[in-house]
This record gives structure tokens, C-alpha cells and sequence, in this order.
């Protein structure tokens, strides 16, 4: 997503606000991440970007990971969240930040060894339900390549619809211009909206 984005799980749709997982009898663990696992995710983050070898993208696979100190905010915000192995180590993470009026998903990383088991949507879903449960946003937002399979088609299929550039908020156009900047292709990359439903 954000930076460079996660995994597509597969067998998904939305169910109200709910991503929800079809024909999967393994279910992740996501929990909120401690300080013993901020050492793990630049790691955690390398592994993923070399998906992005081989794909216009391939730059990407050698970028730097997020700072330390993006990581420790996070962390100290309640917005950054972990997916456990069957050994109970962090092989994906999910981080957030408000923007604008709503919460914007700013990175999604799966271990490449861990892709395709389904952690990127449980990690997108404790995005969603945290949102949710704040009743403070009006919806989660990303940022991603539109064309990459584990990208734009994954939010798609996840609820997401594109933000017309007339709809974006003045962060969420910062956001974009600042990924060009980096060398991200702007007529790849687009802005999401998962819309929340009052409950």
C-alpha cells in the first residue's frame, strides 16, 4: 500500500465496512505491536519489496525501509499492528496514521516466504475495525500502484474504490506529489477510500 504495500489475500469481499476472508480455515493472528517487535519490521519490510522485482516497480525492491522514529510514533499512537507466524513471530505489519479526517494506511508489509496465506487481509481488516471503532474517521485511505495485482486490484476487491483527484483531501494530495517526488510513476499510483459506515 502506502510505501510500497502488502500481499493480495485471495477469496475476499466486502461485508459492510468488513473485508471479509471466504474458504480460509486458518485464521491469522494480528495483534497490536510492542516495542520487543520494532527491531523485526525493517526486515519484515525488505523481504516484501522484493516483490516488486521484475515489475515496473522493481526500483522499490531496494528502497529503505521506514525510520525508526516513524515506527516508534506509530507505536506509541496504537496504530501499528503485527501478523504472527504459527511460531508466534511478526512476519507482516500494518501501519497507520490520521490524515485528513480519516485514517490513512501508510504501509502494509507481508515476508515474502508469508505472502499468500491470507496476512495482508487480516492486517487490512484490524486497520478497517480500528477505524471503525474510533468513530472519529470517515474512512481509511492508501495510497498504491493501480495496476500491480497485490495493490490497486487487492483494495478493489477489499471494498476500496479510487479518490478522484477532486475529492482529495490537501494531505492526501501532499501524500501523492511527495511519492512522485520519490520516484513513485504518478500515472500508476492512485488514492483509496473505504468508506465507514455509522454503527
Amino acid at each position: 500500500t502506502g510505501g510500497r504495500g502488502g500481499p493480495a489475500g485471495r477469496h475476499f469481499r466486502r461485508c459492510g465496512v468488513r473485508v471479509c476472508r471466504l474458504r480460509h480455515t486458518w485464521r491469522p493472528m494480528i495483534r497490536l505491536a510492542t516495542f520487543a517487535d520494532l527491531g523485526l519490521l525493517p526486515d519484515i519490510e525488505r523481504s516484501a519489496a522484493g516483490r516488486f522485482l521484475g515489475t515496473p516497480m522493481a526500483w522499490a525492491s531496494a528502497g529503505d525501509p521506514l525510520p525508526a522514529p516513524v515506527l516508534a510514533q506509530a507505536l506509541a499512537d496504537g496504530l501499528l499492528w503485527v501478523a504472527l507466524d504459527d511460531a508466534g513471530l511478526p512476519v507482516g505489519f500494518a501501519l497507520a496514521r490520521p490524515l485528513d479526517a480519516d485514517l490513512f494506511l501508510a504501509e502494509m508489509s507481508v515476508a515474502l516466504p508469508q505472502q499468500g496465506r491470507g496476512l495482508g487481509g487480516a492486517l487490512l481488516q484490524a486497520v478497517v475495525d480500528h477505524a471503525s471503532a474510533a468513530r472519529i474517521y470517515r474512512a481509511v485511505t492508501l495510497t498504491t500502484d493501480r495496476e500491480l495485482p497485490w495493490n490497486g486490484p487487492f483494495y478493489r476487491r477489499s471494498g476500496f474504490v479510487e479518490v478522484p483527484a477532486e475529492q482529495q483531501g490537501p494531505q492526501l494530495r501532499a501524500q501523492l506529489r511527495h511519492e512522485a517526488d520519490a520516484g513513485f510513476d504518478p500515472a500508476r499510483r492512485c488514492a483509496m477510500r473505504l468508506p465507514l459506515t455509522a454503527s
